[in-house]
């Protein structure tokens, strides 16, 4: 059994890890600092074996006296919202200081940070670069680092699908933007969390990159004419240029009720691909499951 940090353990991608590494019997630590439903974290494992805890800073002493003596740290917090401070901020400086607290522990098994597809190319995003520089920190700081970079992740309550699908079901009008031909490579959660799992059971160390990006290469078009398809609706998809939209995000995103962020937005602008920068599900002798039936399952139920 391992004791195993997770920050951003309340999220949705933090809930899938927890469930999954809980049934591998090891004790999971999840610091937050907005208010979270205690309990149903609790529940993801069995009686004290998940444990969250409030903290405001990460001076805090005895969260430091936890990281010292963990095995090992997993780090989720690439947010998109920006409202708590800039992504240096909470990104970038967030890592560093985590990162001079875990170099005191001489015993740390590996360090796992989420990152995602593309942050070394996206010179136009200030969340990519603040994660690509968590990235390199991380190497330079941590000799087990793990950089897990997942494409857009679908299944069990995503964000992605989560904002999508009332859309579809409510409007006759989808808007697409731009001409809907940027690619994107949509994984399954389960898949996400059965990598964790093999990277952490198995003790894999060094410092690595995984690519972790889903069976199939497509459009948002032909992706948007899927979930339409599934839904057994007609639905007309309306080019929107990203210069009208643009400046409307800017606005919408300063109000707690914006379905998208001007850094979400650039997701829609370029491809969002494997680039086989190093190792992928492969080398974890995981077969990525069908994005398509994975989302027929989710849009259907």
């Amino acid at each position: 059994m391992k004791s195993i940090v997770i920050f951003g353990g309340s999220g949705f991608i933090g809930k899938h890890l927890i469930r999954r590494l809980a049934k591998n019997g090891h004790k999971i630590i999840v610091p937050y600092q907005r208010s979270i439903q205690e309990a149903k974290i609790r529940l993801l494992g069995v009686t004290g074996q998940v444990i969250p805890f409030r903290y405001h800073s990460l001076k805090n002493e005895r969260l430091q006296s936890v990281l010292i003596n963990s095995d090992v740290c997993i780090n989720l917090k690439t947010s998109y919202d920006q409202k708590k401070g800039s992504f240096e901020e909470t990104i970038l400086n967030f890592n560093k200081k985590l990162l001079s607290i875990l170099k005191l522990n001489k015993e740390l098994k590996q360090y796992i940070y989420f990152s995602g597809l593309g942050v070394d190319i996206d010179k136009n995003s200030e969340r990519s670069i603040a994660v690509y520089n968590s990235e390199k920190d991380a190497f330079k700081n941590i000799d087990n680092s793990i950089i897990i970079r997942p494409g857009v992740i679908i299944g069990g309550g995503d964000l992605f699908l989560k904002k999508l699908l009332p859309i579809f079901k409510s409007s006759f009008f989808v808007p697409l933007f731009g001409d809907g031909s940027i690619k994107f490579q949509p994984v399954y959660i389960d898949d996400i969390s059965q990598a964790i799992e093999k990277i952490i059971n198995n003790n894999i160390n060094g410092k690595i990159i995984y690519e972790l990006a889903g069976d199939k290469i497509l459009s948002y078009k032909e992706y948007y004419e899927h979930i339409s398809l599934c839904l057994k609706k007609t639905r007309v998809f309306v080019p929107v240029s990203f210069k009208v939209i643009k400046p409307l995000v800017n606005i919408a995103e300063k109000t707690p009720l914006s379905p998208l962020t001007s850094e979400q937005l650039l997701l829609f602008q370029q491809d969002n691909v494997v680039l086989n920068i190093d190792k992928s599900f492969k080398d974890l002798n995981i077969n990525p499951q069908d994005i398509m039936q994975i989302t027929r399952n989710i849009v259907e139920n």
